[in-house]
C-alpha cells in the first residue's frame, strides 16, 4: 500500500446521448461520447487520495465536505480497494476549468487514485466497472477518446476506445457556455424521456446510429460521425422538450440554429448538446478556422478544446 496519490481525468461530452437509467444507474442502451479538455490540457478533475492515521474517510470537493448521501456511495467504492483493511483516508477532488462532465471525470480520477493507492492492480475494465457507481456515463472519461458503452447483455456490459486522441488529433471542438442558474437533473431528463411516447422509436433507432458512426470513422468521413451524432441528440433533446422540460433554454437554441446556417454555408460544423449549459460544435480541417470565425462574428466566446485521453497517476508516493 502507498501513502498517496494523486490522478487526474477529463470530463466528456455526449455522441450518443444516455437519455435513461436502470436503477443501477446503467445505461438502457448504448451510448458514446468524448473524453475533452482545452488544447492546453487544463480542464481536467485532480483527485489525491492520501492516507490518514486516524481511521475515517475524509472527503471534500472543490474544498467542501461531500454531502452524506454522495460520501456514502463513495465509501462502497472505497471498500472494494481497501479490502476491509482500516485504512483512514482523506481525499480532496478538484474541478479545474471544468463547464460539464465534472462527475464522469471526477468518478474516474477516484477509482484510478485508489487503485494505485491500494495497489489492486484492477484492470480497466474493472475500474470501469466501479466507476459507474458514482456516474452512469463514466466510462467515456475512464477510457479516453471517443468511446461506447455497450449493454446489450445487461446487466453486464462492457466499454471500449473506439478512436483515440490521437486518431482525433484534428478534431476541433468549440464549445459555448450559457450563464443559467439552474439546470435540469438527470433523474428528470431520464423520467422525461422514458415516458416519452416516442422513447422506443428512440431505442430501434440507437443501433443504426452507432453502426453509422462507426462506418463513418472507417470511412474517415466525419461528416457521417458528427450529423449522426447531432441527430441522435437532437432526438434525445426533442424528446425532453416535448415532455415539457427544456436544457437548451432560447439562446442556446439560437446557437443549435446559427450552427445549422454556418454549416449551410458550406463548411463543417455540427453540434451537440448533454443536460448542462453547453453547446458543443465539431469541426476540422481548413474549415475549423472559418467556423471559429463565424462564431465570432455571430457575437459568440467560443472556448477551444480537444479530444483528451484516459486519466493518469500524476503523484505516487511510498
Amino acid at each position: 500500500m502507498k501513502k498517496e496519490s494523486i490522478a487526474v481525468a477529463y470530463p466528456t461530452i455526449p455522441v450518443v446521448f444516455v437519455s435513461s437509467v436502470h436503477p443501477d444507474r446503467i445505461p438502457l442502451h448504448n451510448s458514446m461520447g468524448l473524453a475533452v479538455t482545452d488544447v492546453k490540457d487544463e480542464v481536467r478533475t485532480e483527485t489525491h487520495v492520501k492516507l490518514l492515521k486516524k481511521k475515517k474517510i475524509e472527503f471534500y470537493v472543490n474544498g467542501k465536505p461531500l454531502e452524506k448521501q454522495k460520501l456514502q456511495d463513495a465509501v462502497k467504492i472505497i471498500e472494494i480497494f481497501r479490502k476491509n483493511q482500516k485504512a483512514g483516508l482523506r481525499i480532496e477532488s478538484r474541478n479545474y476549468k471544468i463547464y460539464s462532465g465534472s462527475s464522469d471525470a471526477g468518478a474516474a480520477a477516484l477509482v484510478f487514485a485508489l487503485n494505485d493507492l491500494f495497489e489492486t492492480n484492477y484492470s480497466l475494465d474493472k475500474l470501469a466497472e466501479i466507476s459507474m457507481m458514482l456516474s452512469e456515463s463514466s466510462i467515456r472519461s475512464v477510457y479516453g477518446g471517443l468511446n461506447e458503452l455497450n449493454v446489450d447483455g445487461y446487466p453486464k456490459f462492457y466499454g471500449k476506445q473506439i478512436a483515440s486522441e490521437k486518431d482525433l488529433k484534428d478534431l476541433k471542438i468549440f464549445t459555448l457556455t450559457f450563464d443559467y442558474p439552474a439546470r435540469v437533473s438527470a433523474e428528470q431528463i431520464f423520467q422525461a424521456t422514458r415516458s416519452n411516447p416516442f422513447y422506443e422509436y428512440r431505442l430501434k433507432m440507437i443501433p443504426q446510429w452507432i453502426a453509422k458512426i462507426k462506418l463513418g470513422l472507417l470511412l474517415n468521413n466525419w461528416h457521417m460521425v458528427f450529423s449522426v451524432a447531432e441527430e441522435n441528440c437532437a432526438n434525445a433533446h426533442y424528446l425532453i422538450e416535448s415532455s415539457g422540460l427544456r436544457c437548451r433554454k432560447k439562446e442556446m437554441m439560437c446557437a443549435c440554429i446559427d450552427v445549422e446556417e454556418i454549416r449551410y454555408l458550406g463548411l463543417a460544423c455540427y453540434w451537440t448538446a448533454g443536460g448542462g449549459n453547453q453547446i458543443n460544435i465539431f469541426s476540422w480541417g481548413k474549415d475549423a478556422k472559418k467556423v471559429k470565425k463565424e462564431l465570432l462574428k455571430r457575437g459568440y466566446k467560443p472556448k477551444e478544446y480537444k479530444v483528451a485521453g484516459g486519466p493518469k497517476i500524476i503523484k505516487s508516493v511510498r
